[in-house]
C-alpha cells in the first residue's frame, strides 16, 4: 500500500490504497463463471456508504453522529450552518464493519456476470445510495482491449479515490489500479493497450472515494464481458 498525503483547504489529509480479495478461475476457451461470493449476507450495489473518516469530516466543518437505532450520518458541526447533511449509513446492512478510512479491506458485492452487448464492446453500471460505479471494455486491436472505469453522481465532492479493476482471459487474471487526489462528484480512469486472449471478463474488484464531509463510499461491482 502506498501512502498518499496532500492538503485540502489548508488541512493535510491522508488516503491509502484499498484492497480486496476475490478469485476467479476460467478454463481455456470458455466463458468465465461467476466469481466466488464474498462473506456476508447483504448484497450492496453501486457506490454505497460504508463508513466515515471523522478527521476529514472535522477538517471540513462536519461531525459524525450516531442515532439511537445505530444509524450514522455526517452533519454540519455548526447547528446554524446551512451545509447539507450526508447520506445515512445503516451499519446493520453492511457485509462488514463500517470503515473509518480507505485502509480497511473492501468487501466486494456479489453479482452475476453480464452478457456481452456487442462483439467488441460492453458497458455496465450499478447505482447505490452514494452514486454510480461503472465499467466499459472495448476491443482496440488483435488481442488488445481498453478498459475505462470510475464513478459519478456522488452526493458530495470527493478529495481522494482508489480503484482496482480485475481482468480475466484464457491465460489468467491481472489488475489495473489507480489512486490519488481528486475533486468533484465524478472520476474515471482509462487503461489502454491491455493484452487479453480469447475473451475478457472484467469487473471493479475494489474501489472507493472519501468525500469532503468524511463519508466513505465504496464501489459496487459492475462487470463486463466480450469475446475476442
Amino acid at each position: 500500500m502506498n501512502l498518499k498525503s496532500f492538503v485540502v483547504a489548508g488541512v493535510t489529509m491522508t488516503g491509502l490504497v484499498a484492497s480486496a480479495v476475490l478469485a476467479i478461475g476460467t478454463p481455456a476457451g470458455a466463458a468465465p463463471s461467476a466469481p466466488q461470493a464474498p462473506s456476508g449476507q447483504e448484497r450492496q450495489t453501486g457506490m454505497y456508504v460504508a463508513g466515515f473518516d471523522a478527521k476529514v469530516a472535522k477538517a471540513n466543518g462536519y461531525k459524525i453522529v450516531t442515532y439511537a437505532n445505530g444509524d450514522q450520518q455526517s452533519v454540519p458541526a455548526d447547528p446554524q450552518s446551512k451545509l447539507p447533511k450526508g447520506p445515512v449509513l445503516h451499519p446493520q446492512s453492511l457485509p462488514h464493519r463500517p470503515v473509518t478510512s480507505l485502509t480497511a479491506p473492501l468487501s466486494v458485492p456479489d453479482q452475476q456476470p453480464t452478457t456481452a452487448a456487442a462483439a467488441n464492446t460492453d458497458y455496465n453500471s450499478v447505482t447505490g445510495n452514494c452514486g454510480v460505479s461503472w465499467i466499459r471494455v472495448t476491443q482496440t486491436g488483435t488481442n488488445k482491449v481498453a478498459i475505462a472505469s470510475g464513478y459519478r453522481n456522488l452526493p458530495w465532492s470527493a478529495y481522494f479515490w482508489t480503484w482496482d479493476v480485475q481482468l480475466a482471459d484464457r491465460n489468467g487474471t491481472s489488475h489495473q489500479r489507480h489512486s490519488g487526489p481528486t475533486a468533484g462528484t465524478a472520476a474515471s480512469r482509462t487503461w489502454q493497450n491491455l493484452n487479453q486472449y480469447g475473451y475478457t471478463y472484467d469487473y471493479v474488484y475494489a474501489g472507493g472515494a472519501t468525500l469532503v464531509n468524511g463519508t466513505i463510499c465504496l464501489s459496487g461491482r459492475p462487470d463486463v464481458y466480450i469475446a475476442l
